[in-house]
């Protein structure tokens, strides 16, 4: 069963990775499999997100920002029956839907934190929605706000802390409101693969937004700690990219480490062992 990490346990790990000058990586799991054997590659935290059940099913992440199933609930029951277990000792956040109206937040919090959460990160979140829908749900009551609260609720309750956040608004809301202790500039979704965006911005556009959002961060909030996500962050060469040219201090990886890591290595060895073939000689019927 996973470790439980107090908030300062959490931070002292992963500050001492970065002192060691180590990168952070920071994956989703949407399985106990996945959980396993990322864990045994070395990562520095592991997230259960609503969207790792949909990746991990063949289908796209923003399967998990649509009302297919409980968000929250989701992440609780893979957490509890398939990932926690699995897990050993890398500290595992849950991917919480703040804007849940139907829960007592505090008490959900409570509830993940005594099953083995050791944080949490605001996802699915409504910051990745914008325009007049964007617009609508902040005006009647179902914003990024609920999120913030959330957030803050779980730093009361001595659990880390993710905040992810698309825009400059949305990180000063969430820095101000949150002082989450890693902040996640979110690119946009991860191009590639079989349920990947086929566009999207290219790496060098990425670092350039990216390293944006941190020169906010960094005036809010010098200590907090950095991670990429998304848009052109595929393969280890982009985080290489992305820590050669910006202030993160690793990466966060969700389609880039679950699906990827999966589609073409077992197409490959499906096709490999349909290539099988009989004997020449020697059949036997």
């Amino acid at each position: 069963m996973a470790k439980r990490y107090t908030r300062q346990e959490f931070l002292d790990r992963l500050w001492s990775e970065i002192k060691r000058g180590r990168p952070l990586v920071m994956t989703g799991a949407g399985n106990g499999i996945a959980a396993k054997f990322i864990e045994r590659g070395g990562v520095d935290i592991l997230g259960v997100y609503n969207t790792g059940y949909f990746r991990m099913q063949g289908y796209g992440s923003l399967a998990g920002m649509l009302p297919m199933a409980d968000a929250n609930e989701m992440v609780y029951q893979i957490g509890r029956r398939e990932v926690l277990p699995q897990v050993k000792e890398v500290p595992v956040v849950a991917g919480v839907n703040g804007v849940d109206v139907l829960r007592d937040m505090r008490l959900f919090l409570e509830d993940i934190r005594r099953i083995g959460f050791s944080g949490v990160h605001n996802f699915p979140t409504v910051a990745w929605f914008d325009g007049e829908f964007r617009k609508t749900l902040e005006a009647t009551g179902l914003g990024y706000q609920h999120e913030i609260d959330m957030l803050n609720i779980a730093h009361e309750l001595d659990m880390l802390t993710v905040g992810y956040a698309f825009n400059e608004e949305d990180t000063v809301r969430l820095i101000k409101g949150a002082d989450p202790d890693i902040y996640i500039f979110h690119a946009g979704i991860t191009r590639g693969g079989s349920t990947g965006y086929a566009g999207g911005s290219s790496l060098e556009d990425m670092a350039r937004r990216t390293q944006a959002m941190y020169e906010i961060a960094k005036k809010l909030k010098p200590d907090i700690i950095l991670l990429a996500h998304g848009a052109a962050l595929v393969n280890p060469e982009d985080a290489q990219y992305l820590l050669d040219h910006t202030d993160c201090h690793g990466v966060q990886l969700g389609s880039s480490i679950e699906r990827m890591a999966i589609e073409v290595p077992l197409q490959e060895r499906a096709a490999a062992f349909k290539a099988t073939h009989f004997p020449e000689q020697g059949r036997r019927w």
